[in-house]
């Protein structure tokens, strides 16, 4: 009796979450921001919010949301740098396999979303003419 309880909480806690939140990394991810030369810049969701400071290169941890994210310099030396967001694939087996619970869990903790690993940024040429 104790066993076939635990066995159907563990089941029961499985299929509450969503595919991309056990299997597709969760609701936070890492992303290298890679430079020509060092620079400091600023990352934040396309709604302004979620704002990180850093100096490239750099590795920054970020929530999973469906907002794209923007790179700015701090001082003009390079164009602002859009990382979009995508569906994540873990999502669509969350939709077959979990159904409309599974897939709701990873729409609302943001797991339903991601990010390219890595952006990279150009400096502008600073000549003197």
């Amino acid at each position: 009796m104790k066993k076939t309880l635990l066995l159907s909480a563990v089941a029961v806690a499985f299929f509450m979450s969503g595919c991309a939140t056990l299997l597709g990394g969760g609701t936070k991810q890492t992303i290298s921001i890679n430079a020509n030369k060092p620079v400091q810049g600023q990352l934040q969701y396309s709604d302004g919010e979620g704002v990180q400071y850093f100096t490239a290169p750099a590795t920054l941890k970020v929530e999973r949301r469906s907002k794209d994210i923007i790179i700015k310099s701090k001082d003009g030396s390079f164009d602002d740098k859009v990382v979009k967001s995508d569906l994540n694939p873990w999502f669509f087996g969350n939709i077959i396999f979990g159904g409309l619970i599974g897939s709701t869990t990873d729409l609302v903790d943001g797991a339903a979303w991601r990010y390219d690993d890595t952006a990279s940024i150009q400096t502008k040429s600073s000549s003197l003419q």
